[in-house]
C-alpha cells in the first residue's frame, strides 16, 4: 500500500497536541512511518509452476508436523513476496520467525479473476512456508481488487476519479461482487481440500485502494456508483416524495439523482454543511461508507458460508479515529459489528507513532472486544535494515540505534497485550526490514510474556476480577463525520489529538462508538471523552443523559456536541453540555489560555488552535466554573458545571484538547492518574489495564508512577527490576524507553 497522504498544516497540529516526539523525530530521522505498498514494477512469483522434486520430497517430513495450537499467543509474522527475489528475504525472516515460536504467518494472495488467466499457486507458496517452518499456520490476505484483465472486460465497473477510470472496482459493482465470490470459491476449493487445510486458520478480506478498503478523497463519479448511490437512496428515504423534500427538489424522481459535487477540502473557515441545501452531499458521504462496508461484508458473509474450516475472517476496516478524509468509506464499522467479520487487521496510528510517540489505535477497538471479536495490530515499523549493495549482506541503517527500533516495538506489544489485542511483525515490502536475529529474539521474550500474562477477554467474567474498568472512554462517533465538510484538519485536532491526548494523559483508557456507550454496551467508567459528538436526536440525548446520571459520571465534551439535531443551532449544543453556549459572529480566533493554577497545565498557559474557525463557541454561563478562555476575544473556551442530577458535564468549545489539558481536568475530577504532577510533566504513552502497566517515554528524565494502592510491581522485559509492596516508585527512563509492568495489588492477592 502507498504511503499515507501527509496531513497539512502540520505546524498547527503539532502546536495544539504538544507533543515531545518532534524532538524525537528529529533525532530518530529514520524511524519513518510503515505503509503497505506493493512495487510497480517486479518479477512475479512463479504462478501454477508445480512443486519442484526437493521441495515435495522435503515438504512431505514438514507436513507431517502438526501446526501451531490455536490457543497461542495471537502474534504473526507478516511480509509480502511478490517474486523469488523477495522469498529469498522472506524465507530467513520466516525461519526466525520459527525460531523465535512466531509461528503464525500472514500470507498476501491473489485470485484469478478471468477464465484462463494464470491464477497464482497459493498451495506451492504455502508448502514453501511449512517447509521453512514444519508448524506453521496461516491467515490469507486475500486481495479483492480484480485483476487488469477483468478491468479491461469490465470498464464500465471501475472507479472513476477526476474523470479519469482508475484499475480498482467501483464498491457499487455487482459484477464485482458476483465475480469475487466465484474467485473465492476457487481460492477456498484450493487451499482448505489439500493437505494444508488444517494450516488454515483464516482470512483478511482487502480491496480497494492501498488494499485497505479506501475510497479517494474526491470520490468515485462513475456511472454505476452514481446508480448505487440512487439505490442507496430508496432504501434510507422511505419513498421519492420524502427524497426529493429532504434535497429540497420537489418533483424529483429516483432516476434524475446525481452525484453531488465535493468543495475538495475545505479549511477551517466554514467547518459544516449547512442543511437542508446541503444534504445531498451529507447523504453521499454516508452513502460511500455504508456501500464500502456493505461489499467488504458480501465477501465476508461469503467466505463465512462457503469454508468448511470456521475460518477466522478479519479485514482492513474502520479506521475512525484517524485524520483521513470523510469520504475515505471506512466509517460504517457499526453496521458491521454483529456481521460474520471476526475482527480488524490495522498499522499502528500513522500519526505520531515514532520514537517517544502514543503509538495510538485507529479505531474504536473495545467495540470489538465487547462482541468477542478481536483487533490485531500491525506493527510495520520500518527498522533500518536494509541490504548492503556491495556486499549484499543485511545491516543497519547509519544513525539508527537498535534498542531505539525495539522500544518502538515493544510500545506496540504493550499495546496490544493489555487490552488483549492480536500483533503482526511486517516486513511489509519484502526489503529485509526483520532480517535481525536480536530483534527476533526480542519477540521471542515478548511471546513469552504475551503467554504468561494475556488478560482475560472483555466478555469473560474473569476480566472484572483482574481489576478496576478503565478511567477514561474516549468516543467517537462515525456518523458524525457525514456532517464536516472540512475534514483532515479537524479531524487531526479532534480524533487523532483526542486519543493520543488520552494515551497520555495518564490512565486506563478504552475505545468505543459513540453507539455501544448508547445501547449500553460499554462502561461505567467515571469519565467519558466524547470527541465528534455533533450529531445528537432527541432519544440520544435522553439516553445519555440518564446514564450520566445514573452512573454519576462525568461527560467532556469536544468543539461541538449536538450542533445537529435535525438541524444545526448552538441551542442544541447548551442542551447537552447543560450550559449557556452562544456563537461567534462568523469566523472567530482559536487558541485559548488556562485560567487557574493548575498542576499540569499552569495559568496562562496557551493551548488549541490558534486559526479562524466558523463556526466557534463560547460559553456565557454563571453557574458554570469558567476554566479558560479565548486569547483573542476573553470569552470563556473550557468550563465544567455539576448538573441538578448528580453528573458533571465538561465543555471544551476549543477544536482539540491537549494532554496537559485533560490531566488538569481529571485532576480537577479527582480521577486517579498513574503520574502524578511533578516538578517536570512528561506526558508519556501510558497503556494500562488487565494487571498490566507500560510507559513509553516521551522525553529523558525521572518520573513518578503512583499506583493508588500498595501492589507487587514486576518489569516483565527486566525480571532483575521490582518492587514489592509499593503504593508509588520513581522511575528513570531516556526518550523513547518502553517499560511494561506486571502490577498485583496487595488486597486482590489476600482475598
Amino acid at each position: 500500500m502507498s504511503e499515507p497522504e501527509k496531513t497539512e498544516n502540520t505546524g498547527l497540529y503539532l502546536r495544539l497536541l504538544g507533543l515531545a516526539a518532534v524532538v524525537a523525530f528529529a533525532v530518530m530521522a529514520g524511524l519513518w512511518l510503515g505503509h503497505w505498498s506493493v512495487p510497480e514494477e517486479n518479477p512475479t512469483f512463479p504462478r501454477n509452476a508445480g512443486e519442484p522434486a526437493a521441495v515435495a520430497q522435503q515438504g512431505a517430513a514438514a507436513q507431517a508436523v502438526a501446526p501451531e495450537d490455536p490457543s497461542a499467543p495471537p502474534l504473526y509474522f507478516h511480509a509480502r513476496m511478490d517474486s523469488m527475489e523477495d522469498w529469498n528475504t522472506v524465507s530467513q525472516e520466516a525461519a526466525l520467525a520459527a525460531e523465535a515460536g512466531i509461528n503464525r504467518v500472514i500470507v498476501p494472495v491473489t485470485l484469478a479473476w478471468t477464465a484462463g488467466e494464470p491464477g497464482e499457486d497459493v498451495l506451492a507458496k504455502l508448502k514453501r512456508f511449512v517447509e521453512v517452518n514444519p508448524r506453521a499456520a496461516f491467515l490469507l490476505q486475500v486481495d479483492m481488487n480484480p485483476s487488469a484483465a477483468w478491468i479491461e472486460a469490465h470498464p464500465s465497473e471501475a472507479m472513476v476519479v477526476d474523470g479519469a477510470a482508475q484499475p480498482l472496482p467501483s464498491p457499487a459493482s455487482q459484477q464485482w461482487l458476483e465475480d469475487g465470490r466465484t474467485a473465492l470459491n476457487t481460492l477456498l476449493e484450493s487451499v482448505e481440500g489439500s493437505e494444508v487445510s488444517r494450516r488454515i486458520m483464516g482470512y483478511v478480506i482487502c480491496g480497494l485502494m492501498e488494499d485497505r478498503w479506501l475510497m479517494p478523497a474526491a470520490g468515485d463519479r462513475s456511472e454505476v456508483f452514481r446508480q448505487g448511490f440512487r439505490d442507496w437512496l430508496m432504501r434510507r428515504y422511505p419513498s421519492e416524495e420524502a427524497l426529493a423534500e429532504a434535497w429540497g427538489r420537489p418533483g424529483m424522481k429516483a432516476g434524475e439523482v446525481t452525484l453531488p459535487e465535493h468543495p475538495g477540502a475545505p479549511d477551517t473557515g466554514r467547518v459544516f454543511v449547512r442543511l437542508p441545501e446541503e444534504q445531498p452531499l451529507a447523504d453521499l458521504l454516508r452513502c460511500v461508507s455504508e456501500i464500502t462496508g456493505d461489499a467488504l461484508a458480501a465477501f465476508v458473509s461469503h467466505t463465512a458460508g462457503t469454508s468448511v474450516i470456521s475460518p477466522l475472517l478479519l479485514a482492513p476496516y474502520g479506521h475512525s479515529l484517524e485524520p483521513s478524509p470523510n469520504m475515505a468509506g471506512h466509517f460504517a464499522l457499526g453496521n458491521l459489528l454483529e456481521s460474520d467479520l471476526d475482527g480488524v487487521l490495522s498499522p499502528v496510528s500513522y500519526t505520531d507513532r515514532g520514537l517517544g510517540g502514543a503509538g495510538g489505535y485507529m479505531g474504536p477497538v473495545h467495540s470489538l472486544l465487547l462482541r468477542g471479536k478481536t483487533w490485531v495490530v500491525l506493527d510495520d515499523t520500518r527498522t533500518g535494515m536494509a541490504r548492503d549493495p556491495e556486499t549484499g549482506a543485511f545491516t543497519r541503517m547509519r544513525g539508527l540505534r537498535a534498542e531505539d527500533i525495539f522500544d518502538v516495538q515493544r510500545r506496540n506489544f504493550a499495546a496490544a497485550l493489555v487490552h488483549g489485542l492480536g500483533l503482526a511483525w511486517s516486513d511489509t515490502l519484502a526489503e529485509g526490514w526483520l532480517l535481525d536475529k536480536e530483534q527476533w529474539r526480542v519477540f521471542a521474550k515478548m511471546r513469552e510474556i504475551y503467554t504468561d500474562h494475556r488478560p482475560p477477554p472483555m466478555t469473560d467474567p474473569a476480566a472484572a476480577a483482574e481489576g478496576a474498568g478503565p478511567g477514561l472512554v474516549v468516543v467517537v462517533d462515525e456518523a458524525s463525520r457525514f456532517y464536516q465538510l472540512c475534514d483532515t484538519p479537524l479531524n487531526t485536532l479532534l480524533l487523532a489529538g483526542g486519543r493520543d491526548a488520552a494515551l497520555r494523559a495518564g490512565l486506563s483508557v478504552q475505545f468505543a462508538l459513540l453507539q455501544d456507550v448508547l445501547e449500553g454496551n460499554i462502561g461505567p467508567a467515571p469519565v467519558w471523552l466524547f470527541l465528534n459528538a455533533f450529531s445528537l436526536d432527541g432519544t440520544a440525548r435522553r439516553q445519555l443523559r440518564a446514564r450520566f446520571a445514573q452512573e454519576q459520571s462525568c461527560a467532556v465534551w469536544l468543539y461541538a456536541p449536538g450542533y445537529f439535531n435535525g438541524e444545526a443551532s448552538v441551542e442544541n449544543i447548551s442542551d447537552i453540555t447543560g450550559m449557556r453556549v452562544r456563537a461567534f459572529d462568523g469566523p472567530a480566533q482559536g487558541g485559548s489560555v488556562f485560567g487557574l493554577s493548575g498542576q499540569y497545565l499552569p495559568q496562562d498557559a496557551p493551548f488549541g488552535a490558534a486559526a479562524q474557525w466558523n463556526p466557534l463557541f463560547y460559553i456565557e454561563d454563571e453557574d458554570a466554573d469558567l476554566l479558560a478562555s479565548y486569547q483573542a476575544s476573553g470569552r470563556g473556551s473550557v468550563a465544567v458545571k455539576t448538573m441538578p442530577e448528580g453528573w458533571t458535564s465538561v465543555f471544551i468549545a476549543e477544536p482539540g484538547v491537549t494532554p496537559a489539558l485533560l490531566a488538569e481536568i481529571l485532576r480537577i475530577l479527582e480521577e486517579p492518574l498513574y503520574a502524578p504532577p511533578g516538578d517536570a510533566n512528561y506526558f508519556d504513552a501510558l497503556y494500562a489495564g488487565g494487571g498490566l502497566l507500560s510507559v513509553h517515554a516521551g522525553q529523558a528524565g525521572k518520573r513518578a508512577v503512583s499506583l493508588g494502592e500498595y501492589c507487587d510491581v514486576q518489569d516483565l522485559f527486566d525480571p532483575a527490576i521490582g518492587w514489592v509492596q509499593k503504593e508509588s516508585f520513581i522511575l528513570p527512563l531516556r526518550t523513547g524507553e518502553t517499560r511494561l509492568f506486571s502490577v498485583k495489588p496487595m488486597a486482590r492477592q489476600a482475598i
